[in-house]
């Protein structure tokens, strides 16, 4: 009698030792990652000759870079603001003008428009969507 006791007190704590991490929530993502996205030019930019490019979007500790933006048009990185699920940044270029960034982020997309305005004050206009990039592991030694 006194084994099925014992027997009957320990299912309940092995309920609770299995079942707890798989109610548990989840920890909410931010939008601070690195997103793979593909640019695509309003018909206006690609009657200037621009073309659809993929790029990496990076959003980390409050400052917005694109890589492409950065390596290839010296933009570097600037400031976003977030507001819910609303991200806007201004990236000035001494060279290049400026670039308006406005986009959603929701879980593990994004989307949004890109502006250029050139330093001769042609505006370009783009649109932009992609997921979030996979982490890399650290390798071992």
């Amino acid at each position: 009698m006194r084994g099925r006791l014992v027997t009957l007190a320990a299912v309940p704590l092995i309920l609770l030792v299995t079942v707890t991490p798989l109610v548990a929530k989840k920890k909410p993502q931010n939008e601070e990652s690195s997103w793979n996205i593909r640019i695509t030019p309003d018909s206006k930019a690609a009657g200037e000759g621009e073309k659809v490019i993929n790029d990496t979007l990076i959003l980390q500790q409050g400052f917005l870079r694109s890589k492409v933006s950065t390596d290839e048009h010296a933009f570097g990185t600037g400031p976003y603001t977030l507001k819910g699920k609303e991200i806007t940044a201004q990236i000035k270029s001494n060279y290049e003008g400026k670039i308006d960034w406005s986009c959603l982020w929701t879980g593990d997309t994004i989307a949004g428009r890109m502006v250029w305005t050139r330093r001769d004050g042609t505006v370009l206009t783009y649109t932009f969507s992609g997921a979030r990039a996979p982490v890399e592991k650290a390798k071992k030694r």
